[in-house]
């Protein structure tokens, strides 16, 4: 991917930005994602598969492995929106969001290989 969409809030525009940039921990971030999304969809041997993604366990997970002062739960949720939207995945077709009771989002990427092939372009 090689522009930032022009209808991107300023916020998620400077995090595509990062995650081009190749800048931990945001990079890092994504790059753990994708790895695990093709995991899950080589499991399911090739056949479409919901891919959720809750925020605060995947800062759980992933803090073990990228230690960072500014991998935070919101800078998570952040970064994954920026993939979504800098993607340019459609929203309710290529993925959606869900709200806790508690209000937290969590984010379900339909898993197949387009979105595969789009996610991985935007490294």
């Amino acid at each position: 991917m090689s522009e930032i969409p022009k209808d991107l809030p300023i916020p998620l525009a400077n995090y595509v930005r990062l995650i081009m940039d190749r800048k931990s921990p945001y990079y890092d971030v994504i790059q753990f994602l994708l790895k695990d999304m093709e995991m899950h969809y080589e499991k399911r041997g090739g056949s479409e598969v919901v891919y959720a993604i809750n925020p605060r366990t995947l800062h759980e997970e992933i803090d073990k492995k990228v230690r960072n002062k500014k991998l935070t739960t919101v800078n998570i949720c952040r970064t994954i929106l920026a993939l979504l939207y800098g993607s340019d995945l459609k929203e309710e077709e290529d993925f959606y969001v869900t709200t806790t009771s508690g209000g937290r989002r969590n984010y379900h990427i339909k898993v197949n290989p387009r979105t595969l092939n789009i996610l991985s372009r935007f490294l």
